[in-house]
């Protein structure tokens, strides 16, 4: 599935500029369901790595939230001594993902269910753990290397206003059955049609809204439709400011209608040493969700990319 961000024009010229600044090289390190940090699961399909802490290119998609996590990555293994170069702002996936495979980057931040989509089309892991083992094979096939995934999730919500949400007391998407049919739901058009759409909210909790409004993906179509009560649900990013700007609730999603879309890191086979292996695992660690929508939102509100980055790390013993 092709992810769309629902972010302000302004977050991503803000940090687009600032990240553009940060260069080329980084040697200092200052150049999106329930979720789990893998443990119980292998770094990484490839066994062993190299000691000496070596060389990284990191890269990062065209959208401020990945550039941030490829600062956060990044900053992390050049604080284990390993010489970083950051490429921000590459592109969409086909783009980077083919700088991946040529040698142009070595590592870059990605979503568990997205990236496990794009490189098998035929894949159905729903959870953390199912995608990221399915994740781990398909990778190694391909000359790439998972590393271990964050509780951190920038994945597709049901989204409700505090108020719709105290209304009718509704916490899971579950909750949305008895009432579904006197509310009006909002997302893109495609989601009408997607597998994981309208079809699977049927499908999976047997809620039917009584209208679905199209909205434009992208600026702030979506939260001005919550504010002004036109939709009453809708197809939110959990990491997405708007929702700690406005208080915005994210329904549970416990039977996994949307596949799991963890932070994992992903490298090139051979490219990446175990200190930076370490490091990159060690973040992994302690980044969640509600971490990440902060970071997040700090950006939007116009911090710089790269000292949030680090002031994080450093409150969390990593910088």
């Amino acid at each position: 599935m092709k992810r769309t961000r629902i972010l302000s024009a302004s977050l991503a010229l803000v940090a687009a500029a600032a990240l553009a600044a940060c260069g080329s090289s980084g040697s200092s390190g200052k150049a999106a369901n329930t979720g789990g940090n893998g443990s119980s699961a292998p770094a990484a399909a490839q066994s062993t790595f190299p000691s000496q802490p070596g060389s990284i290119v990191v890269g990062s998609a065209d959208f401020p939230e990945n550039q941030l996590l490829a600062l956060i990555y990044g900053d992390a293994m050049a604080a284990k001594g390993v010489k970083v170069t950051q490429r921000p702002n590459i592109g969409e996936r086909s783009v980077y993902m083919t700088a991946l495979q040529d040698g142009s980057i070595d590592f870059i931040p990605e979503y568990s269910g997205s990236i496990l989509a794009y490189l098998d089309s035929t894949a159905t892991a729903k959870s953390p753990a199912d995608v990221y083992t399915a994740l781990q094979t398909v990778a190694a096939s391909k000359g790439l290397v998972a590393l271990k995934y964050a509780a951190a999730q920038d994945s597709d919500t049901i989204t409700v206003t505090k108020a719709t949400a105290d209304k009718y007391h509704l916490s899971s998407i579950a909750d949305l059955q008895p009432i579904a049919a006197n509310l009006t739901f909002g997302a893109p058009a495609q989601f009408q049609t997607r597998p994981d759409g309208i079809p699977a909210l049927k499908s999976v909790y047997g809620v039917v809204f009584g209208t679905f409004t199209p909205l434009k993906a992208g600026g702030t179509f979506t939260v001005t439709a919550l504010q002004d009560g036109s939709v009453q649900a809708a197809d939110v990013f959990s990491t997405d400011p708007a929702m700690k700007k406005y208080g915005f609730v994210a329904l549970k999603d416990p039977k996994s209608m949307f596949a799991a879309q963890n932070i994992v890191p992903i490298a090139k086979a051979g490219k990446i040493s175990q200190p930076a292996v370490n490091a990159c695992n060690a973040v992994s660690a302690k980044l969640d969700t509600a971490t990440l929508l902060d970071l997040v939102s700090q950006v939007a509100g116009g911090a710089d990319p790269a000292t949030v980055a680090t002031q994080w790390l450093a409150s969390v013993g990593l910088g």
